[in-house]
């Protein structure tokens, strides 16, 4: 007679009914979810599902227990896509392998202490990974002799061989398709294969940049005269607001910070490329002139695995024509690996707010400093290092998210949004923007009456993740990636010349060189040609054959990130 304490495998099939219909609802989703990996290609599907299956030889392997393998598996799947759903929420952007670097790293934990929402779901996701696991395993037990591990590595090696033959033969059309990529999965496998950094490589060839940069005659000359200090400061998450559709936008205040004045000496909409966040994406570009799409599937990643193969940066010129160059960030030095990619751009000195004598601890992110009091250390280290020229990079947060939806509608917005969070989320943000502009006009005001020679260049770094929906004014091409700079001065220089309606981000830094007139490198210099050739554009340079050739010329020739 069979014990009753330990019934058979037919048995526990029979009195587990409700564990078995969980088990083919996330097969289901997995499955759902699998197919969404081939949008116009066979290749993504054919990915993601030797992926799957190899998961599930692999867990069929280490447990002997068929149905928690494919559980497992498939609950892996789901939260993947749970992930990369919350990516595209917050950053517009689909999950790629690089962005491990950042979500394994404990230091940017704050971030979802800061979006309870998004602290709740991981939360969430926790408990559904343990009730998952702990369901499996008691469903079934495992499976007794050697035909489990016969099944399972005959799995593997068929689908491990067909996931290696898709790689290599869909790798360039895959990298063709970003930043969208395809499905999570096939995006996840295919990404992994670019895990090894590869500087940037494009086959084509350097001599028509070279000739049009030649023929162009800008060689930047150095001046003798002194030095004027710099101020280059990134603006979290601030765009002019007349970007956006609005019902009637004579409610918006003037906002002086987004206008030509007659101190401007440069002002236009900007090229980002990230959206909602990613500002490190924003700085990666500003401070280096390189675009981080260039770098494909490391994109994400570019200030834990591509930063230390980078030759040149903005800190490094400056430092080259004698300038003491200091950053003030409000966050602290390990977040998104930020003071390592500092240190390796080559800054002199890193200062938190928390040095000068804002409270709080160093290992505090700062998220409700306010650009006033930003500004006010800019000013006190400008008083404070007076031996050399100085350039200072600064990072605002004020102007961060979250946005209160349910803030009152001061824009009359309400009746005509797509999604009805976003009317609160835009009036609390430009409350923001307007306490804010408040702060730069003060600074305006201190640049004017210095008596020593100033620059001062503000920029958004991305536009904020307010819910819109409703469409753009800008008649540019990809709205989404706009925000815009301007650059003033207290000195008698000209406006800065050949800009055209909308500035590529990866062009500040080579602009601040050639207004300051300072001697640059054979970098910085092909970055300001580029900049007079397709007067402001970069990737959206109407030469496209100018382009490709100025890339070639960039990784191939100068080898801008191929440091070893």
């Amino acid at each position: 007679m069979r014990d009753k304490k330990h019934p058979s495998i037919l048995a526990q099939y029979v009195n587990a009914p409700k564990s078995y219909i969980y088990f083919l609802v996330l097969i289901v989703a997995a499955f759902i979810i699998l197919m969404s990996n081939s949008p116009r290609d066979v290749y993504p599907l054919v990915t993601a599902a030797s992926a799957y299956i190899f998961c599930c030889a692999m867990m069929y392997l280490l447990t002997a227990k068929a149905m928690f393998a494919i559980t497992v598996s498939s609950m892996l799947v789901i939260v993947l896509q749970f992930v990369n759903q919350l990516k595209v929420h917050f950053y517009k952007d689909k999950l790629l392998l690089s962005d491990i670097y950042l979500m394994s790293d404990l230091s940017n934990a704050g971030t979802l202490i800061h979006y309870p929402s998004a602290g709740l779901a991981i939360v969430g996701l926790i408990i559904f990974v343990v009730l998952t696991l702990i369901i499996g395993w008691r469903a079934i037990p495992r499976r007794p002799g050697f035909i489990p591990l016969i099944i399972a590595l005959g799995v593997m090696v068929a689908n491990g061989v067909l996931l290696t033959q898709s790689i290599n033969r869909y790798q360039h059309a895959w990298a063709g398709s970003l930043p969208g990529g395809t499905g999570v999965l096939s995006n996840l496998v295919m990404s992994g294969s670019k895990a090894r950094y590869d500087s940037p490589s494009f086959a084509d060839s350097a001599e028509y940049f070279t000739f049009s940069a030649t023929a162009l005659g800008k060689k930047t000359q150095s001046s003798a005269g002194v030095h004027p200090d710099i101020v280059l400061l990134l603006q979290e998450s601030t765009v002019d607001p007349t970007l956006y559709k609005l019902p009637d936008p004579t409610l918006l205040p003037r906002f002086s910070m987004f206008e030509q004045g007659e101190a401007v000496k440069a002002h236009t909409l900007m090229r980002v490329q990230t959206f909602g966040g990613g500002t490190w994406l924003s700085e990666f570009s500003a401070l280096t002139g390189l675009r981080s799409d260039d770098f494909g599937a490391m994109k994400n990643a570019v200030f834990y695995s591509v930063i230390d193969h980078v030759n040149d940066s903005l800190f490094k010129q400056m430092k080259a024509n004698g300038y003491y160059t200091v950053i003030i960030t409000p966050f602290n030095k390990s977040a998104y690996n930020a003071g390592h990619a500092y240190k390796m751009m080559g800054v002199d000195k890193i200062i938190q707010p928390q040095e000068l004598g804002y409270p709080g601890s160093l290992q505090d992110n700062l998220w409700h400093i306010t650009t006033a009091d930003m500004l006010g250390y800019v000013k006190e280290v400008l008083a404070t290092y007076t031996d050399k020229p100085l350039f200072i990079y600064a990072l605002t947060m004020y102007e961060h998210g979250p946005y209160d939806s349910q803030h009152n509608d001061d824009y009359q917005l309400g009746a005509v949004v797509k999604n009805a969070e976003s009317a609160g989320k835009f009036s609390h943000y430009l409350e923001k923007i307007k306490t804010s502009e408040t702060a730069l006009e003060d600074f305006f005001q201190f640049v004017a009456l210095r008596q020593r020679p100033t620059m001062f260049m503000h920029f958004g770094d991305h536009q904020p993740n307010i819910s819109w929906e409703n469409g753009y004014a800008s008649s540019s091409a990809d709205a989404m990636h706009l925000t815009q700079f301007s650059l003033r001065d207290n000195m008698s220089t000209p406006s800065v010349s050949d800009l055209g309606p909308v500035t590529d981000i990866a062009f500040l830094g080579g602009m601040l060189l050639e207004h300051a007139q300072l001697k640059v490198s054979p970098f910085y210099q092909a970055n300001i040609d580029m900049r007079h050739l397709c007067h402001g554009a970069l990737s959206e340079c109407a030469d496209k054959s100018l382009y490709n050739s100025y890339r070639h010329y960039v990784y191939d020739v100068l080898k801008a990130a191929s440091q070893p």
